[in-house]
């Protein structure tokens, strides 16, 4: 493996995690508590399964650059636009969901910390991008 090859490997397992974390609450949660799901996720500008379709985008991207099929440079840039708009959404959407709506959604204790790692994939998605255009000497 090419050490240019590295970062974009790491941001694609990034970026899956991100969508593992952002479906996780309908696999792991009961039946009767999941209509509550959606309450919990239209809150801020977009929730996280909508912006699920950027970090589809960003592997797509990722592996582009990776195996060459783009130019690595062009993909690098445009991953990091892309990953910092995702992780700013993220946060702003995390921020603007209260208390009460997460824990009025069960008992479930690692929902309290849920959209913290989801604020925490979509950084390390940002933080590989920015490592990628690192390791193709772009700044």
């Amino acid at each position: 493996m090419r050490p240019e090859q590295r970062p974009p490997t790491v941001g694609i397992v990034a970026a899956l995690s991100y969508v593992l974390v952002a479906f996780a609450p309908y696999v792991l949660l009961p039946e009767t508590e999941t209509p509550g799901l959606a309450i919990y996720y239209d809150y801020g500008i977009a929730g996280p399964p909508f912006l699920t379709l950027l970090v589809v985008v960003a592997v797509v991207l990722f592996a582009a650059g990776r195996e060459r099929r783009t130019e690595p440079d062009f993909v690098a840039g445009l991953v990091i636009v892309l990953s910092a708009v995702l992780s700013l959404l993220v946060f702003v959407w995390a921020l603007a969901v209260p208390e009460s709506v997460v824990t009025g959604l069960g008992e479930a204790l690692w929902l309290e910390y849920h959209r913290w790692l989801l604020l925490l994939s979509s950084l390390a998605t940002f933080a590989c991008s920015v490592w990628y255009a690192r390791a193709l000497s772009l700044f």
